[in-house]
């Protein structure tokens, strides 16, 4: 098995943002849901802040219809209403209620819904024939409206046009983008129903009041301006008007300082900005901004419920008590009339999921523009740098994921996907910003699980492979880290140090000559599994069987900490579990000889090690002159009479263990001496006082064998048989007779 391929995940991943952009770009409705659910959310986390009530609403509500009878009211009443809100120093007092038909129950027209009956003939005689304009009912309204700032409310609607087209009053006409660019991107009507022409002369102002409904019916967006009449007549919103026209008697608490001087240096128009004259980016009055749609319509941002309940006026109030009583909850602000009775009211859902007339969303348009508390999104701007940004990410993504694991990737795409969706709502909190994170994540998501299913797969059958060629041969601990990161095993070959490990049964030919096939068959099985399982329990990886022999290595495949030392007490163990073996062997008497030793070898150096072999069979394995050597550190236990012997360098690593030194050789083919010593035990045995001792005397023997001293070094050698010998009697045997043919020979 190679090493994982890149391709793969990243044609995948490429394929699975390719859709999701085909999504974002065909069916943009059902991205745009996903952002506005979230952006609902975003509010309800973090709703406009409630702190001053620049605007009251009067509310025809419940207990005002049971105290003055059933609706519509005689405009006589509302008259009332606007001369003692005047009289309380309202800014500006707004009517979210049409006026478009005369009152019906003003003297000269009542007597037109009567019943056709002798008995009101002489009285509809004689109201026809008096003089009652001083008692018109429209009359009255209209010296009302005169007299005080109002605006009165128009209904733009979508229905077949009526042919008539009334041009909108000269102060409040929209200035900046043409109508003809507007009508390619505003919401425009075919149809406006006006207030009655005598309460248009009598107004100060006039808009529409109008609510953006989504496909769910949750009123995210009101539009500001609006075109009618074949795109040729623009007007705007009822809140754009209530502050043009509330803005020289606003309390200047209540508004910015720039508003404030605008105000004071003249008339303020609404003006229109757009990009091009393609889209509308906001809408300037008096110096106070709000950042629109595409399409001007700015997102509310909606304050708490309860702010409902703090902005009510009940009308009752207003009409049984005199002026000086208002005076402290109306003077400088905006006041708005509209209904909440039953049956009246247009009730609307907010994102925050409550329920609201539909004249307390036009003072929370009113409320945020004054607070500088709007919500702002570049509409036109930002989803081409979302785009661009999430496709960035992507590119990005597929170039490091599958470098990775699958679980490192995941963990990776989670925390990147947490963060996009942490800073828009921070951007959201912080700076009222509107940032899409619905589109780019779907981008980058798509592209994640298009690759990371590829790298599944992959890491699947690397799994699979790895478990069916290591399963048997390195230990639990180290095949999960495989499993779980493929990448640590490099097929393909590496060099890297290990340390190499050979062992082999002394005699086994001769051994296995007196016995059935079958007996050394169960022999060797018996014999190869408790040896295997010290190897893999110490982190090691059996290479290979050669009859009797077993080689392993450690530190590959991946790495081992502290391997010589695992490799050494894997060794000893080995001899240990012989032991075993043996008392079993001869209690079954399946041994032809008293007992089975073996030999050990082991040598820590650079290795080649990798997957070797053909086409048709490779197996994972070690190569190199550090091979050869530990194979002849094996062979040489039995010309040492040692069960382990190793090398110098591993010597060097494992200081702490008990070994003796048996002096230098040199193998065939290499011009350096390697120095051996003998493993006799661990940091126990190395730290006991008869072992210290043992060594320093076996130690001086060597040396005096090697300078030529036998005399000097057979007295070393017997001071060793004076105690424990620590499994060394054959060594001494091997060097006593050295010493003794070397003093004949002297």
């Amino acid at each position: 098995m190679g090493g994982r391929s890149f391709f793969g995940p990243r044609i995948a991943g490429l394929i699975g943002a390719a859709l999701a952009l085909a999504v974002i770009f065909q069916q943009p409705g059902l991205v745009n849901v996903a952002r506005d659910r979230l952006f609902d959310q975003y509010q309800r986390l973090a709703p406009r802040t409630y702190d001053q009530d620049p605007v009251k609403i009067v509310e025809i509500d419940d207990a005002a219809l049971e105290k003055y009878g059933q609706w519509p009211w005689p405009r006589h009443r509302f008259a009332d209403i606007v001369d003692k809100l005047n009289a309380a120093d309202a800014a500006v007092i707004v009517f979210d209620v049409i006026f478009a038909e005369p009152d019906r129950t003003s003297p000269n027209l009542v007597s037109g819904s009567w019943v056709d009956s002798p008995v009101l003939s002489p009285i509809v005689s004689e109201l026809s024939g008096s003089d009652l304009t001083a008692v018109d009912h429209d009359a009255r309204l209209a010296a009302s409206l005169a007299a005080a700032p109002t605006v009165m409310h128009l209904t733009a609607r979508a229905g077949a046009s009526t042919g008539t087209c009334p041009p909108a009053l000269e102060a409040s006409r929209v200035q900046g983008m043409r109508a003809q660019d507007l009508a390619r991107v505003a919401p425009s009507f075919r149809q406006v129903v006006p207030p009655l022409p005598i309460f248009r002369s009598a107004a100060s102002g006039e808009g529409f009041a109008r609510a953006a409904l989504s496909d769910d019916a949750i009123v995210r967006s009101v539009p500001l301006i609006a075109l009618a009449c074949d795109g040729t007549e623009i007007y705007p919103s009822l809140a754009l008007e209530a502050l043009r026209v509330g803005a020289p008697k606003l309390d200047p608490s209540f508004a910015p300082p720039e508003f404030v001087r605008a105000a004071e240096n003249g008339a303020c128009r609404a003006h229109v900005t757009g990009i091009a004259g393609q889209s509308v980016s906001e809408v300037v009055l008096c110096r106070l901004r709000f950042p629109t749609t595409e399409d001007g319509q700015l997102w509310v941002h909606y304050s708490k419920p309860d702010s409902v309940a703090k902005r009510r006026l009940s009308v009752v109030d207003v009409l049984e008590n005199d002026a000086a009583s208002l005076r402290d909850a109306v003077k400088g602000r905006v006041v708005m009339i509209g209904a909440s009775a039953e049956g009246l009211r247009d009730v609307l859902i907010t994102p925050l999921g409550d329920e609201r007339p539909g004249v307390h969303i036009h003072a929370e348009v009113i409320e945020q523009a004054l607070s500088g508390d709007t919500l702002f999104r570049a509409w036109d701007l930002m989803r081409p740098i979302e785009i661009g940004a999430a496709i960035l990410v992507t590119v990005i993504l597929l170039i490091i994921l599958p470098r990775m694991s699958a679980a490192i990737g995941f963990t990776i795409w989670l925390i990147m996907t947490l963060a996009v969706f942490a800073g828009t709502y921070l951007a959201f909190s912080a700076s009222r910003m509107l940032i899409d994170p619905v589109s780019p994540g779907l981008v980058v998501t798509s592209a994640f699980m298009g690759a990371f299913v590829v790298m599944f797969q992959q890491e699947q059958i690397a799994r699979k492979f790895i478990r069916g060629a290591f399963g048997k041969f390195l230990s639990p601990l180290i095949l999960d880290r495989l499993e779980r990161d493929p990448s640590l095993l490099k097929l393909e070959g590496e060099s890297r140090e290990i340390t190499a490990f050979f062992s082999d049964i002394r005699g086994f030919t001769s051994i296995s000559e007196q016995m059935s096939p079958p007996d050394v068959t169960t022999l060797l099985n018996q014999y190869f599994t408790p040896m295997t399982r010290i190897v893999t329990e110490h982190k090691g990886l059996v290479d290979k069987y050669m009859g009797d022999g077993l080689a392993a290595m450690w530190n590959a495949p991946i790495d081992v900490d502290n391997h010589p030392e695992q490799a050494a007490r894997a060794s000893l163990q080995m001899l240990q579990s012989l032991e075993k073996l043996n008392q079993m062997w001869r209690s079954k008497k399946q041994l032809p000889v008293p007992e089975i030793k073996i030999g050990i070898g082991l040598h820590t150096a650079e290795a080649r090690v990798g997957n070797f072999g053909s086409e048709d069979h490779l197996e994972y394995s070690m190569l190199g002159d550090m091979v050869n050597l530990t194979s002849r550190l094996e062979s040489l236990t039995k010309q040492y009479g040692v069960p382990i012997i190793m090398s110098d360098e591993t010597r060097d690593r494992i200081p702490d263990f008990a070994a003796v030194p048996l002096g230098a050789f040199t193998v065939k083919g290499r011009t350096d001496a390697t120095v051996i010593f003998a493993l006799v035990g661990d940091e126990t045995v190395a730290a006991r006082s008869d072992f210290q001792s043992f060594r320093r005397s076996f130690e001086a023997g060597v040396v005096a064998l090697e300078e030529g001293e036998a005399f000097a070094a057979l007295d070393h050698f017997n001071a060793c048989r004076q105690g424990n010998t620590f499994g060394l009697d054959a060594a001494l045997d091997i060097f006593c007779e050295r010493a003794e043919a070397k003093r004949h020979s002297a």
